[in-house]
């Protein structure tokens, strides 16, 4: 669960989505208003399950499916990879960056 490194109040589904809208990854918070970021460890998971929709796009290129089955198979996986980037969001105090 996300909660916040001030105040401690968890977020809700909907407190997280905000960081994904925000093209910097940053959110306040809404109890106390401090500005929240995700974490190096939420970045890095994020761009993990990237690939699985890269994977389900080509995969069934190999066993000869036609393309409506592609499509249906794509958007499952961006659906499903949205919803595992938001439930799996830590959150840091401080903007995070690789070194």
């Amino acid at each position: 669960m996300a909660r916040c490194t001030k105040c401690q109040t968890e977020w809700t589904f909907k407190d997280k989505v905000r960081t994904f809208t925000n093209l910097d990854g940053s959110a306040k918070c809404p109890n106390c208003g401090e500005k929240q970021y995700l974490s190096l460890k939420s970045k890095r998971q994020g761009s993990m399950l990237s690939m699985i929709v890269i994977l389900a796009m080509f995969v069934p290129g190999f066993f000869d499916t036609p393309l409506m089955v592609h499509i249906i198979i794509g958007l499952i996986a961006v659906v499903i990879v949205l919803l595992l980037q938001v439930s799996l969001i830590k959150l840091s105090g401080k903007e995070e960056f690789p070194i």
